[in-house]
């Protein structure tokens, strides 16, 4: 990223940050429920509170003719992590005037509104798939208005890892980057390298190993017996001398290299592609300001609860920790994530000992899961089973299950080989959908639908020509 492309993005966060403070009235927060969706709304929140406005959030899959009729009426409106392709459809049923915080690609040919501002990255020239996320965005906005605290950067990374963004060999990129080196040195938050098992290094080191599902730990996890006994042949007491359970945090650095080497070996000899082994390593943001035994204390801990309570349909409940409970939602927020946890373990132990779930096409593969998924986690079940190696990576991985008002959601995830060859998956999950009477779009390497149930062959068969034509054109 080069610095002239971040002076640009500073500026266009710079204009809707006086547009916020300049309003009056009531203000609505329109948002996606994923983690990125949540954290996003909750800084905007935190801004608005600071600023002594008043407002209400909503929480929506994606902006169609139907959610957006379903919106509250109000003085301003805010939407984070989505609204970049559906900016004429937010004005026509006047939702202006308007700031659209988004990462996603925007609408190409898409018309310029009166009292809209757009603050997309990928319109300067920034990667909205890999260098900041609606939540960095979001973070931006408030900085420039000097009310910048900890919580609000907090949930930025947050945002930014629940998004994959911290994929890259070196952790959190771009912007991104930029937001945790002023963190750092303000004292907010530490990084490391190592490990990245769940709830590392604060969870006792079986429950850490059972809880892990990306990467899924074939033989490990939600099998606590299993790891018990993983432990012990690896020759890692799961006990203290006191009789507490041990942790990562506990181990000598001997103990926690004989400990990724045995995880390493036990995956490789599950048949887990060497790639998808190297997803067990990375960077963990820890976040200082929050309390050791928390799980809001690390990033991808963070991000994962604020990723269940939006796709088990609680939002509610992570809105409430976006916005500072630490007390009763926190506890609530504890028992939807196993909840998710347990789900996300069922759903891809199926997949992984069942092939039938996967069927290929000529240029695409197509994972069905209807009656089986919900639809706000489909997207995490997709995730997991390409990052985890389950299917062909050559090909996109295509994840279909049943929606409301009998429609079919969607859900596509490219593997970065693809996305290095040019292939952008976004535009032609778009375009197919757009001709069987739906509606999508997404990054490079991840997009999502929704489409009417009829037109759900035509959709497949369209998106495996183009896909095949772009390929054939290298990209």
């Amino acid at each position: 990223m080069s610095g002239g492309n971040f002076s640009a993005l500073s500026g266009l966060t710079s204009r809707v940050a006086e547009k916020l403070r300049e309003a009056s009235g009531l203000y609505v927060l329109v948002t996606h429920y994923d983690a990125d969706g949540l954290a996003s709304a909750s800084i905007i929140a935190r801004l608005l509170m600071k600023l002594d406005r008043d407002f209400v959030i909503r929480v929506v899959d994606q902006l169609d003719e139907l959610s957006l009729q379903s919106l509250p009426r109000g003085d301003f409106y805010v939407f984070t992590d989505l609204g970049s392709s559906s900016i004429e459809s937010i004005a026509k049923m006047g939702f202006t005037p308007a700031i659209v915080l988004d990462h996603h690609e925007p609408l190409r040919g898409q018309v310029k509104v009166e009292d809209t501002w757009e603050v997309n990255p990928h319109l300067v020239g920034i990667n909205g798939g890999r260098e900041i996320s609606a939540s960095g965005l979001a973070y931006l906005v408030a900085k420039h208005l000097n009310l910048v605290d900890h919580d609000m950067a907090y949930l930025a990374v947050t945002g930014a890892v629940g998004d994959r963004q911290d994929s890259a060999p070196n952790g959190l990129v771009g912007p991104n980057k930029l937001i945790v080196e002023e963190a750092m040195s303000k004292g907010w938050i530490s990084s490391s390298s190592g490990l990245r098992l769940y709830g590392v290094p604060r969870y006792p080191l079986v429950k850490s190993l059972m809880y892990t599902v990306d990467p899924l730990l074939p033989g490990l996890t939600y099998d606590e017996a299993a790891c018990q006994r993983f432990l012990e042949v690896t020759g890692i007491p799961a006990k203290k001398a006191d009789g507490s359970p041990m942790t990562y945090g506990d181990l000598r650095p001997e103990e926690k290299s004989r400990l990724a080497t045995a995880l390493i070996k036990h995956l490789l000899a599950k048949g887990i592609n060497p790639q998808a082994v190297d997803s067990l390593f990375g960077f963990t943001y820890e976040f200082l300001f929050e309390a050791e035994s928390s799980p809001l204390r690390y990033a991808h801990e963070y991000a994962q609860l604020l990723n269940a309570c939006g796709r088990l349909k609680r939002h509610g409940v992570g809105l409430a920790i976006g916005l500072g409970d630490r007390e009763r939602a926190l506890s609530q927020a504890e028992a939807i994530s196993l909840e998710y946890r347990r789900r996300l373990a069922q759903y891809l132990s199926l997949i992984r000992n069942d092939p039938s779930y996967i069927r290929l096409l000529n240029n695409i593969q197509v994972l069905k899961l209807s009656g089986l998924v919900d639809d706000r986690v489909l997207g995490a079940v997709s995730s997991i089973v390409l990052s985890s190696y389950m299917c062909d990576v050559s090909r996109p991985l295509v994840s279909l299950t049943t929606s409301s008002h009998g429609r079919i959601k969607v859900s596509v995830r490219v593997h970065e080989s693809l996305s290095r060859r040019g292939v952008d998956i976004g535009p032609l999950v778009k375009e197919a959908a757009e001709k069987v009477g739906g509606s999508g779009g997404g990054h490079a390497v991840a997009a999502g639908a929704i489409i009417p149930e009829e037109g759900c062959d035509v959709f497949l068969k369209l998106l495996d020509e183009t896909m095949g034509l772009r390929l054939a054109r290298g990209g």
